[in-house]
């Protein structure tokens, strides 16, 4: 034998890499495809709960009803959209670490939803609504004692709804039941619960939220206790003081807060959905780093079929609806919120139905 041939031979590094480069792509490939089967779950387990449609016989005359289920409103026909979803997300005000629902031996002490935002994901226009409900509307709920025992039904502010529980998912549940009532038993697909300690986080993991600020805050960092009409970036606290403060000696300080929500939860809905765009699996990382701040029934592959289906729709400012409604001074001294019924009744129609010809 040669010495040439006794020779190690040397690696072709070539085929070396190319066969690297083939195991990454089985990897890669095997995780987009299961990916995707993740996400179709989630799909199929979202499409299982859209089955009610709204009790539109409570808010139009019998005879406006047609025997095919159309109705007449307005000069107009419409037919309920069923490809309508639509999911409630809670802020809420509790600070500290939420005690386990099993150790819970006062029922009234679940934490205010101090912001209400109805998201209304409508898959036949393909666009994405949200709905700022005042936290203060009046609306018809179940009110328990702090054993946890129902004792009543009475209408009182919606916030309250959360209240009476343990925090965990019967406040959530509560809530829910409020909110659909509000809106004439409409279906609410998921929620997704958020401890006010929470909104920092979740600010900052998405690099911080631009505003242009609506009012001086006084608690807030220098910048935003002086920063009225100024363009800032969020950051930390000052994000959670953003969207928390109001003035309590105020009459309707409400109205404000819920004008800089909007315009907050506006700017971070946007960036949520860019960074979905750039990384299918950011909703999932999200739901993880706030895990300790959240109570939902939304599981990580619902996250997901929701996140990767908005990013490809319509959505801006102009998709931001608030209720019309006036508020007065309650006997008791606290604010109440009257939905204004023709307005709402026109909101259904525009967001949960569709005109046919």
């Amino acid at each position: 034998m040669s010495a040439d041939k006794k020779k190690k031979r040397k690696p072709n590094i070539k085929r070396i890499v190319i066969a690297v480069l083939l195991l990454l792509a089985v990897i890669a490939g095997g995780l987009i495809i299961s990916f995707f089967v993740f996400r179709a779950h989630g799909k199929k387990e979202l499409q299982g709960t859209n089955y009610r449609e709204i009790r539109i016989e409570e808010i139009v005359p019998e005879e406006d009803i047609e025997d095919d289920g159309s109705i007449n409103y307005k000069g107009e026909k419409y037919v309920f959209n069923p490809e309508v979803m639509t999911f409630l997300f809670m802020g809420i005000d509790h600070r500290g670490d939420l005690a386990d629902a099993d150790e819970v031996t006062d029922y009234l002490k679940g934490g205010q939803a101090d912001a209400l935002i109805l998201m209304v994901v409508n898959h036949k226009t393909k666009k994405v609504n949200l709905i700022n409900v005042n936290r203060n509307a009046m609306a018809e709920m179940d009110v328990y004692n702090k054993d946890g025992e129902l004792i009543d039904t009475e209408v009182k502010q919606i916030c309250l709804a959360h209240g009476y529980g343990t925090g965990h998912e019967d406040s959530c549940e509560r809530q829910v039941e409020a909110v659909s009532e509000l809106f004439n038993f409409l279906q609410i697909n998921g929620y997704y619960s958020l401890e006010l300690n929470g909104v920092a986080e979740l600010n900052d993991y998405v690099g911080g939220v631009e505003v242009e600020v609506l009012e001086n805050i006084p608690k807030g960092s220098d910048e935003l206790k002086n920063g009225k009409g100024k363009t800032i970036t969020l950051m930390g606290e000052d994000a959670m003081r953003y969207v928390q403060y109001r003035d309590v000696k105020s009459f309707n300080s409400v109205e404000s807060r819920m004008a800089r929500q909007k315009q907050y939860i506006s700017a971070l809905f946007a960036k949520m959905l860019d960074k979905t765009k750039e990384d299918p699996t950011f909703p999932v990382k999200l739901l993880d780093v706030l895990e300790e701040y959240t109570v939902t029934n939304l599981n990580a592959s619902k996250i997901s079929y929701l996140a990767t289906t908005c990013v490809n729709y319509e959505f801006d400012t102009e998709n931001i609806y608030t209720l019309s409604g006036e508020t007065v001074e309650g006997e008791e001294g606290f604010e109440e919120f009257y939905v204004d019924e023709d307005s709402l009744k026109d909101l259904i129609f525009e967001l949960f139905y569709e005109k046919i010809e």
